[in-house]
């Protein structure tokens, strides 16, 4: 099975490495030259401080897109900015029975590769495996957990090679029935963790030690439950707040996805997570004041880091 990586960041490169430790051709595509330069020379290495492992992979890099033609897997690992373009530019690449996959934070994704790609050969899934970006051809696996994924036609067995693969790789991988339901229980995780500690540049855990954090989390998750409920989505825990504090506690060394944008002054994601809170509430008739403050602070920053890059370019 030919399988391949769009966007080698730290997930990217996390799952892309795990698979390129089985029998199966993996691309690692991305547009970070040093990145896949690295990688390509060195290998990727991958720490694992669970494990207290620290393991070199090498898979194929590459920054020519074409090296993406005939993949029966191709993954989508980019920020959700980028998805729509991305998947237009990649499809071209794909053959008749390639399946476009998304892991994607947020809400949104699979709707707009799905428009490219068509339902028949778009997946959707959830995983709660985290990675940290170190620098060129490193990367941390910081947390480990299950990934669900789904057909968006629902024809399941399409995907039972790639979950094979994933399972055999170390990624635990499970076929879901309806994604929906896991999409919006990591949806709202990430609301409550994402914006904050970006907006604070706390780690994960950090965010636990302040009162006003914990307070601002618990509003974040009250509003993003609200709409979940409107909307008739039922969330796969019961507690939602107590489980996005044991999500933070068990990533607490972890820089999230949003403060990592921050750090390299990148355009977050904040539109498909908070955002998309404020604009399915507003859909149904639901106020979120919090989530639409924060979702205004963090484009704020957007623009700020836009601007600075492009001054210093």
């Amino acid at each position: 099975m030919k399988i391949s990586i769009i966007g080698a960041g730290a997930m990217g490169s996390l799952f892309g490495g795990k698979i390129s430790k089985t029998d199966n051709e993996v691309i690692l595509y991305d547009i970070n030259r040093k990145h896949i330069d690295a990688i390509n020379k060195n290998g990727l290495l991958i720490e694992e401080p669970l494990l207290n492992n620290k393991e070199t992979v090498k898979p194929r890099a590459t920054y020519n897109p074409d090296d993406v033609k005939d993949s029966d897997i191709i993954v989508i690992f980019v920020k959700s900015t980028v998805t729509k373009l991305v998947a237009e530019e990649f499809v071209k690449y794909a053959g008749d029975n390639t399946i476009a996959v998304t892991f994607q934070n947020g809400l949104g994704n699979e709707e707009i590769i799905r428009g490219v790609f068509g339902k028949e050969r778009t997946a959707a899934g959830v995983t709660s495996q985290g990675a940290t970006f170190l620098g060129p051809g490193r990367i941390r696996h910081a947390g480990n957990g299950p990934t669900h994924i789904c057909m968006s036609d629902l024809e399941n067995e399409k995907l039972k090679g790639f979950v094979d693969v994933l399972n055999e790789s170390g990624l635990e991988t499970h076929i879901e029935e309806n994604i929906e339901s896991l999409v919006w229980s990591k949806l709202v995780i990430n609301v409550g963790i994402n914006a904050l500690t970006a907006l604070t540049g706390l780690k994960n855990g950090q965010l636990l030690d302040y009162q006003e954090t914990k307070d601002l989390m618990k509003v974040l998750v009250d509003e993003a439950c609200s709409v979940a409920d409107k909307k008739g989505i039922k969330l796969s825990y019961e507690n939602p707040l107590e489980t996005v504090m044991q999500v933070a506690e068990k990533t607490a060394l972890n820089r999230s996805s949003m403060l990592q944008d921050f750090d390299r002054k990148s355009r977050s994601e904040i539109d498909f997570i908070n955002g998309a809170i404020v604009k399915e509430g507003r859909r149904i008739g639901i106020e979120t004041p919090v989530n639409w403050t924060v979702t205004q602070l963090v484009r704020t920053m957007d623009e700020i880091h836009m601007k600075e890059k492009k001054q210093n370019a």
